[in-house]
């Protein structure tokens, strides 16, 4: 709805006071008249306590004169546009009023209509000047809130990119931040193991861990120094500050570690680049900061990492006979020598002088991991060996992964794979089994042997006896013996001769052979032929 535009009426001639003011319906036309006054200096007072959008005065008046009126209201800064009226003709009121910014100029005698069509474009001019108003004020609102986010946007260039130092100063100025200009320091701090904890925890609980951190770390800054936060991505923020004055900068960073330790369920790894003298080397405080935090990488994490120059370039190995150990020991499925040998070549890659670059590192264990998957993958099925795939998938994903974290997720792969080849085996073990028991149900009747069962399967004796007592819990000839008596007891019941059954199940000796039966059923065959 458009707003009311007031008007105030001056004049030393009541009539024309009242004519003006009274006999022209203002309301019509969205005009409202809010005080009139019959001099200068009363016409000064109402236009200071009113404030008009528009003034219509004359310009003669007695003791103060319009012009001078006009004068003082400028001097009060009180926008308002002034229509100027006279019954003087005289060029010089004119060029005077025109000096004073008058918006319009009536000659006496005047209509209604003159009148109203030199208000009325008053009024357009005020409505379009305060719309105008209106945007920019709008737009100072939207700069005020959007300001915080400028600032960061600002820091995230100033992190990456080399500009020039003019234009930077003109942002620093513009954007008001609150920091010093020098000296600067960047941090960068890592939700540690936050990769693994999103895969297992609800959405909702892993952005509670996330604002928890970043609340800490506000927190702790803030109580310290000026700075603004970043949020890098899913499980980083970096922080933009000054130096603190009262402690180290490393003894602040400390504190943030150890109070997101303290009153969250993180652990952050902190890493923090060498002291900026400008704006213009922010960004290599920041590289800095990042190579000094992939060195959590043999830390584990819940650290504070200052940046340090490494000198010379260390390309990590490991034992190629220890690979080869680890390798053998998987093709196996022996798991205990595989998580030894696995063991031991971290035991190597834990113990230079000074630590090889973690990328480096990480190539070579991924090397490795990709080699126990073709170990693998040669002794299981083809399902097996897609999830085996995607297992190796997974660890290359975890971009993050420590040395430790390494450590444990090839131990699950080991794991992973080794059981793979145990269920096989099994799985081969119970075939063979069957085989057997298969041999020995149409041999019956023959004097069977340990030697014979294992030749029927094509293994050694010892693996084979060993392998069928594992499978039924019954060494060879207990499960023989048990066979036959089962046998005899159907023979019996369909009423064949004990002696007739003994030779049909390979018992020369018919005595050994009532023994053997009393001793499975508790009772001789003659007894459990009469008690059927």
């Amino acid at each position: 709805m458009e707003r009311i535009v007031t008007m105030c009426v001056i004049d030393d001639i009541k009539t024309v006071v009242n004519g003006i003011a009274t006999r022209i319906p203002w309301d019509q036309h969205g005009i409202e008249v809010v005080g009139t006054a019959l001099d200068g200096s009363e016409g000064l007072a109402l236009i200071r306590e009113k404030q008009p959008d528009i003034v219509v005065t004359d310009i003669r008046m007695p003791g103060i004169s319009g012009i001078d009126m006009v004068k003082l209201v400028a001097d009060g800064d009180i926008p308002s546009k002034i229509i100027f009226i006279s019954g003087y003709t005289d060029f010089t009121y004119a060029q005077e009023a025109v000096k004073l910014g008058a918006f319009d100029y009536l000659l006496k005698p005047f209509t209604p209509s003159q009148v109203v069509d030199a208000v009325t474009k008053a009024k357009e001019a005020v409505l379009s000047e305060r719309s105008r108003r209106d945007v920019l004020r709008e737009m100072e609102r939207q700069l005020a809130e959007s300001m915080p986010h400028l600032r960061q946007e600002f820091c995230r260039r100033l992190l990456r990119y080399d500009s020039s130092l003019e234009s930077l100063n003109r942002q620093w100025g513009f954007l008001q931040m609150e920091m010093a200009y020098s000296p600067l320091l960047v941090m960068i701090a890592e939700i540690d193991n936050f990769e693994e904890k999103a895969r297992e925890l609800p959405i909702k609980e892993v952005e509670l861990g996330r604002f928890a951190v970043q609340n800490v770390l506000e927190e702790t800054l803030a109580s310290h120094t000026k700075f603004i936060l970043l949020r890098e991505n899913v499980h980083q923020f970096v922080a933009v500050f000054n130096p603190p004055g009262q402690l180290d900068a490393a003894e602040l960073l400390e504190r943030c570690r150890e109070n997101i330790d303290r009153w969250t369920s993180q652990s952050v790894s902190i890493g923090v680049g060498s002291q900026a003298d400008g704006i213009q080397s922010v960004y290599l405080s920041y590289e800095q900061a990042k190579a000094a935090l992939s060195y959590s990488f043999y830390s584990g994490g819940n650290c504070v990492l200052p940046y340090t120059e490494k000198s010379g370039f260390i390309s990590p190995r490991f034992s190629a006979d220890k690979e080869k150990e680890l390798l053998f020991a998987l093709r196996s499925g022996n798991l205990d020598r595989a998580a030894k040998w696995l063991d031991d070549i971290f035991m190597e890659c834990s113990q230079y002088p000074v630590p090889p670059e973690p990328a480096i590192m990480t190539n070579l264990l991924y090397g490795l991991a990709f080699s126990m998957f073709r170990a693998l993958s040669e002794q299981v099925q083809d399902e097996e060996r897609q999830q085996l795939e995607t297992k190796l998938a997974e660890i290359k994903e975890f971009s993050s992964l420590s040395l430790s974290g390494w450590q444990r997720k090839l131990h699950d792969y080991c794991a992973l794979g080794c059981g793979m080849l145990e269920n096989r085996q099994n799985r081969d073990a119970a075939k063979l089994i069957v085989r057997t028991m298969t041999y020995i149900e149409e041999n019956i009747d023959q004097s069977l042997t340990v030697n014979d069962c294992a030749r029927s399967v094509h293994l050694s004796p010892s693996y084979f006896a060993n392998l069928f007592k594992k499978e039924t819990g019954l060494t060879l000839m207990q499960y023989v013996t048990q066979q036959r008596m089962e046998k005899a007891k159907a023979m019996l019941a369909d009423g064949l001769q004990v002696q007739e059954i003994a030779a049909s199940l390979g018992y020369e000796d018919r005595p050994y052979f009532s023994e053997l039966f009393k001793k499975h059923t508790g009772l001789t065959p003659t007894e459990y032929r009469n008690k059927k």
